[in-house]
């Protein structure tokens, strides 16, 4: 059985059909398991996108992450203060659809799901990458075993996408349980991640640098075979470097964008604020500053300790090898923390193996995470007509949007097929790869960073009315709390979008001209550009129809969506 949020013929508000279900701790489990992803054994892998220097025993992603940090504490007041005001399903296209313009709050929360079903695909690619690094730490441990050849595994597209379609029905799987029961789900396998994150980062205290070196043998390399092999393919550690150019601000703006990568999700309880139970500003805040403060640990003292506990630099060069190179060691796998302490204490071999049973959790738990945040945005366009009311139908047993669920799901896994394409049907010519998912996927979410800083700077004046009930109304040097926090945060945001994504744009189309656009182009942009045009068009059809059948546009917008 299922119950449609809004009825056909004449624009009437029902009741969305969602239910207030979700405790202050699911909230936060909520929003932890939406951003860890794969970082639990991975973390040490991100340094290399970008060039990484040392200073006074930092490096600068550990800096850069505490400085994000700092700005998106802002932003989650901003999230707080609009939810409090907003309490409703939806996150920012409820915010902009009613501050700003209809039109923005769809075309920022249209990108916003693209990203987003990028992201999906992303996390299948790795997941595939996880499984085999599981089986290659078993083999580690028992050298004359079945799994001493996983380093062979996976080798071909066909074993992959086998393996990748498995994953999915695991994803779809949680994904479809009833609201409370998914939030169970949610809350159970988050802890025990959380457990394998603590025993991971315990145990990168009883390894060295010297005693990697000495390990690295069992994993069929060397600390000087990866650094020189890096070393011939352009790696080198930098220097502190504070300049304009590609080395300096332009790189640090881009070392930023890795880190908003990891961090997106902290702030997602607000999408589904619908169905919080309770004082809901309190619920929203106390996930999005919980899950904040765990990224920052995660991306800056989780992440040095392990970085320079195995080696700074060789960890850096086997990073750059896995992201920018073929030859990566363990036949291309990234450095995987649970396998390195494999390889330096095999005799607690269990023990890695629940840091890397950690990981996979975090990893597939993400898309179902993903899925239900990105069926609430559609479940609010349906509410206001932006799309059919098919998408708005609730079901009775899960109390979901469960057929916008199980087609997230099904687009995500579109988007993971794709970057087999190419190897399928060379003739075809598109080329989607897991690094140009990752800047597709961060370039269409620009609008999901930046105009919730507009929208807080612009309530006060533009809705009153809402800026009343946002419980954050009070002034410094003349101006609400709520506007400094925007303006904070746009100081922030804007800068590391033109430097980590308008300079290598621009930078691209003078080097290559419009082929830089084409959808064989690694990075991306050519997708993303036929995405916007796709949601423009989407927008300017759904706004017809409803104007044809006498409904009152403006007026929608006037209002909240139906509780």
């Amino acid at each position: 059985m299922a119950k449609s949020a809004t009825p056909s013929g004449l624009f009437v508000r029902q009741a969305s059909g969602l239910v207030r279900d979700v405790s202050m701790t699911n909230a936060l489990f909520f929003n932890i398991a939406a951003f860890v992803g794969t970082a639990v054994g991975w973390a040490i892998a991100f340094y290399a996108l970008y060039p990484e220097w040392v200073a006074f025993g930092i490096s600068s992603y550990a800096y850069m992450a505490v400085l994000t940090g700092v700005a998106c504490y802002f932003l989650g007041m901003i999230f707080a203060s609009l939810t409090s005001a907003m309490p409703r399903s939806g996150g920012d296209y409820v915010f902009t659809s009613r501050i700003i313009s209809p039109f923005w709050g769809w075309i920022e929360s249209w990108t916003l799901v693209g990203s987003a079903l990028t992201i999906i695909g992303f996390e299948i690619i790795v997941a595939t990458h996880n499984i085999q690094l599981t089986a290659i730490l078993l083999g580690v441990a028992f050298p004359t075993s079945f799994f001493s050849g996983a380093t062979n595994w996976l080798q071909d597209s066909t074993s992959k996408f086998i393996v990748g379609i498995i994953i999915l029905l695991v994803i779809a799987g949680i994904a479809i349980l009833k609201t409370r029961t998914f939030h169970k789900v949610v809350m159970g396998l988050t802890i025990f991640a959380i457990v394998a994150v603590a025993i991971n980062f315990i145990g990168a205290f009883t390894v060295d640098p010297a005693s990697m070196s000495n390990a690295l043998p069992a994993l069929g390399t060397s600390s000087k075979a990866i650094i020189d092999t890096a070393t011939k393919a352009g790696f080198a550690l930098g220097s502190p470097n504070f300049s304009l150019g590609e080395t300096g601000l332009i790189a640090l703006a881009g070392l930023a964008s890795v880190i908003l990568f990891q961090y997106i999700g902290f702030q997602f309880s607000s999408y589904i604020a619908g169905e919080v139970k309770g004082n809901v500003r309190r619920a929203v805040m106390f996930a999005v500053i919980g899950a904040l403060v765990f990224a920052v640990f995660m991306n800056s003292v989780y992440m040095d300790v392990q970085g320079f506990h195995y080696g700074f630099e060789m960890v850096n060069a086997w990073g750059y090898l896995y992201w920018f190179t073929s030859n990566a060691p363990l036949n291309g796998q990234p450095p995987f923390t649970p396998v390195m302490l494999t390889a330096v204490h095999p005799q607690f071999w269990i023990l890695w193996l629940i840091v890397a049973l950690g990981n996979i959790t975090l990893n597939v738990l993400l898309c179902p995470v993903y899925a239900i945040f990105l069926s609430r945005i559609v479940l609010a366009w349906a509410l206001d007509r932006q799309v059919p009311e098919w998408f708005s139908v609730v079901n009775e047993r899960t109390n979901a949007p469960l057929r916008v669920i199980i087609l997230a799901v099904l687009i995500g896994a579109v988007f993971y097929v794709l970057t087999f394409i190419n190897q399928w049907f060379p003739s075809v010519n598109i080329y989607l790869s897991l690094a140009s998912a990752t800047f597709f996927g961060i370039l269409l979410a620009g609008l999901t960073w930046i105009m919730p800083g507009l929208n807080a700077i612009l309530i006060p004046y533009r809705r009153p009315d809402l800026f009343q009930l946002t419980n954050n109304t009070g002034k410094f040097l003349g101006l609400p709390r709520l506007v400094w926090s925007g303006i904070i945060w746009l100081i922030f945001i804007v800068p590391v979008y033109i430097g980590a994504f308008g300079y290598p744009v621009y930078k691209g189309l003078v080097q290559s001209g419009t082929s830089y656009l084409s959808l064989s182009n690694s990075a991306g942009v050519g997708w993303a550009l036929i995405f916007l045009v796709v949601g423009i068009v989407i927008y300017f059809v759904m706004r017809a129809v409803n104007t044809s059948r006498g409904i009152n546009v403006k007026m929608i917008y006037q209002e909240l969506p139906p509780d």
